[in-house]
C-alpha cells in the first residue's frame, strides 16, 4: 500500500496533470469494453471454486479448459471491438488536447494489449484463487510493487514521450507477472493441464450464467467508466485526474480487504457448495463486518487529512482532489459490506433476479448524474449520486441474500449493521474535534491517525466483534507471538 501511494504520486508528477488524466480516461474506454471478460471471469471463479468444493473435486480439469477456450475466443472478439469501435470513441468523443492525440492513441494500444493479456490470463487466476493458494499472492504482489517502483524511477529520467513509455512498459511488466502466475499453475496443480477439447454442457452452463450476469457486468462498467466519461466531458482531463488520484488512494487502501475477501471468497462458495447454509450465512456476516472494519481503521485518518495528506504526497494537487478521494473511500466502504453477499449470491448460480434488479438500479447513475450536472451542480456530483446508489445495492443484496440462502435479516442487522453503524458513529467523534481545535500540519496529522487508530481498534475489539470473535483474536495473537519467541531463541 505505501509503494503504491508512492508511486502513485510519482506517475502523477512524471506524466503531469494533463497526461495522467488522458491515461485514466483511456484506459476507461479499453476497461468498458471488456464487459463480456468482466462476467466471464466471475462464472470462471465461480465454477471452478464449486468443483472444488464438491465431495469428489468434480470434473476440475474439463472446466478449466473449457475457460481456456472460452476466454481465447473473447480476447479475439475484444480485439476486433478495440480496433473498430473503441478506436473511434476515443479519437471522437473524449475530451484530448489536439497536441496529445497521438500519445492517447499508443497508450490506447497499450491498453489493448494488456487487456488481452488480462483475458487470457483470467483461468489462471481464477484457479490460484479457488485452491486458495493466498501465498503466492503475496510473494508476487511485493516482487511486483518494488518493480513498479523501479519503474516509476525510470519514467522519471525517460528523455522523451513519458505517457507512451509508462503505457508500453506498464503492458511488458505485467506480461512477466502473469508468466509467473501461468508457471506456478502448470507446475503446482495437475488439473491446470491444456486438453482443449469442447463441452457442449459445461459451455451451456457458463453461457448462461455469463447472460445473466453480465447485465450486472455491464451496470458496474457504465458506473465507473461512464462517471469517469462525464467528469471528463463536464471537466476535462484536470477532472479525471482529480479522480485518478483519488482511485489510486482508494485502491492502495482497499488492498488491506482485498487480499482478506479473496481468502475468505473461496471458502464461502465452498461451503455452499457442500450444502452448509448455515456456515454460508456466518462467514457472510463475519467477512462483511470484518472487511468494512478493516477498510475503515485506515480510511478514517485519511478522511479526517485529506487535504494534507495529498499535499505532501502530490507535488501538484489537481483541483477537487481531496473531495472526490472521500466520497470514494465512502463509497468503499459501503462496497466492502456488498462484497461478501455478492460472492454468497453468486454461489448459489440463481442469479436471474438479482442482476435485473441491482443492475437496473446502477445503470440509473448516469443519467441522473448528467441530469443533475446540465443542471449546474458541481463536478463531484457524479461521485455522490454512485455512492448513494452503491448503499441502495447493499440494501437489495440482503433481501436477495434472505430470499436465496437463507440469511436472516434480524441476524445480519444485529451482527453486521448494529456494530458496523455504533463502531463508526463512536469513531469519529474525537477525531472530528482534533480536526476542528487544531490548524493542518504534521502535528494535527500524527495526532489524528494515533487516536483514531486507537479508537477504532478499542471499539471494534469491545463492539464490533462477538465474543467468539474476541476469543479466536486473541488465541491467534498469543500463538503467534509464541511462534516468533521461538524462532528467535
Amino acid at each position: 500500500m505505501l509503494i503504491s501511494l508512492y508511486t502513485s504520486r510519482k506517475i502523477l508528477e512524471a506524466l503531469g496533470i494533463s497526461d495522467f488524466g488522458i491515461y485514466n480516461v483511456v484506459g476507461g474506454v479499453i476497461t468498458m469494453l471488456t464487459f463480456l471478460n468482466g462476467s466471464m471471469s466471475v462464472a470462471t471463479q465461480r465454477f471452478l471454486t464449486v468443483e472444488l468444493g464438491k465431495k469428489d473435486r468434480g470434473d476440475y480439469n474439463r472446466i478449466f479448459n473449457m475457460t481456456m477456450l472460452i476466454h481465447f475466443g473473447l480476447a479475439v472478439l475484444i480485439l476486433i471491438v478495440a480496433e473498430t469501435v473503441g478506436l473511434w470513441f476515443v479519437n471522437t468523443y473524449l475530451n484530448i488536447p489536439v497536441e496529445r492525440m497521438s500519445a492517447a492513441n499508443w497508450v490506447y494500444q497499450a491498453s489493448v494489449l494488456s487487456t488481452i493479456l488480462g483475458i487470457l490470463q483470467t483461468p489462471y487466476h481464477a484457479s490460484i484463487v479457488s485452491h486458495e493458494h493466498m501465498h503466492i499472492y503475496a510473494y508476487v504482489g511485493l516482487g511486483e510493487s518494488f518493480g513498479k517502483l523501479l519503474l516509476v524511477l525510470l519514467l522519471m529520467v525517460y528523455p522523451y514521450d513519458r505517457l507512451i513509455f509508462w503505457g508500453f512498459i506498464m503492458f511488458f511488466f505485467q506480461f512477466l507477472i502473469a508468466m509467473i502466475y501461468r508457471t506456478y499453475c502448470i507446475r503446482q496443480f495437475p488439473e491446470c493441464k491444456l486438453h482443449l477439447k469442447w463441452s457442449h454442457s459445461i459451455f451451456y452452463s457458463m453461457l448462461k450464467f455469463t447472460g445473466w450476469n453480465m447485465f450486472g457486468t455491464v451496470a458496474w462498467l457504465l458506473k465507473d467508466q461512464g462517471v469517469n466519461i462525464l467528469m471528463n466531458m463536464f471537466g476535462g482531463p484536470v477532472a479525471n485526474a482529480a479522480r485518478g488520484v483519488s482511485c489510486q488512494i482508494s485502491g492502495a487502501v482497499q488492498g488491506l480487504t482485498a487480499g482478506f475477501q479473496s481468502a475468505v471468497n473461496p471458502q464461502i462458495t465452498k461451503r455452499y457448495a457442500a450444502n452448509d447454509s448455515e456456515t454460508t450465512c456466518r462467514l457472510l456476516c463475519e467477512s462483511s463486518k470484518i472487511s468494512y472494519f478493516l477498510l475503515f481503521i485506515i480510511t478514517l485518518p485519511v478522511m479526517m487529512e485529506a487535504d494534507f495528506i495529498l499535499k505532501l504526497w502530490l507535488v501538484e494537487v489537481p483541483p477537487m482532489a481531496p473531495l472526490f478521494t472521500r466520497i470514494i473511500l465512502i463509497e468503499s466502504l459501503l462496497s466492502a459490506l456488498g462484497n461478501p453477499m455478492i460472492t454468497s449470491l453468486m454461489a448459489t448460480g440463481n442469479i436471474k433476479w438479482y442482476q435485473i434488479v441491482v443492475g437496473s438500479s446502477l445503470l440509473l447513475i448516469i443519467p441522473v448524474a448528467y441530469l443533475f450536472l446540465k443542471g449546474g451542480r458541481g463536478i463531484e456530483t457524479p461521485l455522490i449520486v454512485s455512492a448513494l446508489f452503491i448503499m441502495f445495492g447493499d440494501v437489495l443484496r440482503v433481501v436477495f441474500c434472505n430470499k436465496q440462502i437463507g440469511l436472516s435479516l434480524r441476524l445480519y442487522g444485529l451482527k453486521v449493521m448494529l456494530p458496523v453503524v455504533v463502531v463508526t458513529a463512536l469513531s469519529i467523534i474525537l477525531p472530528l474535534f482534533i480536526h476542528y481545535s487544531l490548524s493542518e500540519g504534521w502535528n494535527r496529522l500524527f495526532l489524528s491517525a494515533i487516536v483514531s487508530f486507537i479508537i477504532v481498534t478499542v471499539l471494534i475489539y469491545t463492539i464490533g466483534l462477538t465474543t467468539k470473535e474476541r476469543s479466536f483474536v486473541i488465541t491467534g495473537v498469543v500463538s503467534r507471538i509464541k511462534r516468533l519467541i521461538h524462532h528467535i531463541h
